[in-house]
């Protein structure tokens, strides 16, 4: 539960910083990472794995989309999504994935090809990128 909260408190604190001066409330940031992270939690699980983990958030204003997008485009890289999760408030979608840590190269190469801002967590320890 504390490290579902860490992960809460430090996604919804990159995607503020992210989003600043656009005029979406904090609230509307806590709403959208609140409904993601519960899809995340409530998908079906997929076969554990020691590979490391990491949680990546891709933001976008107006993108109802983005979910499929990001899905293809790391299919593309040959990362299938086993958790992903997306959320429209008001004018601002989020979409976050969790992935072995081994995929961060797909994850940057993804942002720069969907030309998105990109987060990642490391599930972890904890550590932001």
């Amino acid at each position: 539960m504390a490290l579902r909260q860490e992960i809460r408190r430090t996604l919804a604190e990159r995607v503020q910083r992210r989003v600043a001066g656009r005029g979406i409330s904090r609230r509307a940031i806590d709403i959208a990472v609140d409904r993601v992270l519960g899809a995340i939690e409530t998908a079906p699980a997929s076969v554990a794995s020691p590979v490391p983990e990491v949680v990546a958030a891709f933001t976008s204003p107006s993108a109802p989309d983005l979910g499929s997008r990001v899905r293809r485009a790391l299919e593309r890289e040959g990362v299938p999504a086993s958790a992903l999760g997306s959320a429209t408030s008001g004018r601002h979608t989020v979409v976050t994935v969790r992935l072995p840590s081994d995929a961060r190269g797909a994850l940057d190469r993804v942002a720069a090809q969907l030309a998105l801002p990109l987060s990642i967590l490391d599930v972890a320890g904890g550590e932001e990128r």
